[in-house]
């Protein structure tokens, strides 16, 4: 039984001050990431730009001439450095603790289902539909669980390094 004047072991925040709020739980890194898969779906497609260096998009050849003096000139939806280097960031838990192979396709497929749609489930027989021959051979119940251990693993990875350094 804890004494009144001491904390108890359990309650860690009074242990350590702001403890809870630098550790990452699971809820914390997959939104992290499903950040930074929407991140990588607004980001340009450079690849299609470098091979078809001819094309212009059709508003910029017509736009100026269209133009008043007083319109105000088309805002894009550019990313900016803060969102990238997250984004980039969340993508290197990735590879850093995540193996290559089924497990980062379980993870880019699911996350690119979060980004793209409904942020609360993720429709496991999609997943593991998407997966062709290897998910085939496993049931969702296993394409979850491949899911559930890499994002754990990522935040249990974060926070050693949190408190290491």
């Amino acid at each position: 039984m804890a004494q009144p004047d001491r904390p108890s072991f359990r309650e860690a925040s009074a242990i350590v001050p702001a403890l809870e709020a630098a550790f990452m739980n699971f809820e914390a890194v997959e939104q992290r990431l499903v950040e930074a898969m929407g991140v990588l779906r607004r980001s340009p497609d450079r690849e299609w730009s470098w091979l078809h260096p001819g094309t212009l998009a059709m508003f910029r050849q017509y736009r100026p001439d269209i133009m008043e003096a007083d319109d105000q000139p088309m805002r894009t939806i550019a990313l900016t450095r803060v969102e990238e280097d997250r984004a980039n960031e969340a993508m290197g838990w990735i590879v850093a603790v995540v193996p290559a192979g089924i497990a980062r396709r379980i993870m880019g497929i699911a996350l690119a289902q979060l980004a793209g749609g409904d942020r609360a489930r993720v429709e496991w027989p999609a997943v593991r539909k998407r997966l062709g021959r290897e998910g085939a051979k496993m049931t969702t119940s296993a394409v979850r669980m491949r899911y559930n251990r890499s994002i754990t693993a990522i935040a249990n990875h974060e926070n050693a390094r949190s408190l290491a350094g």
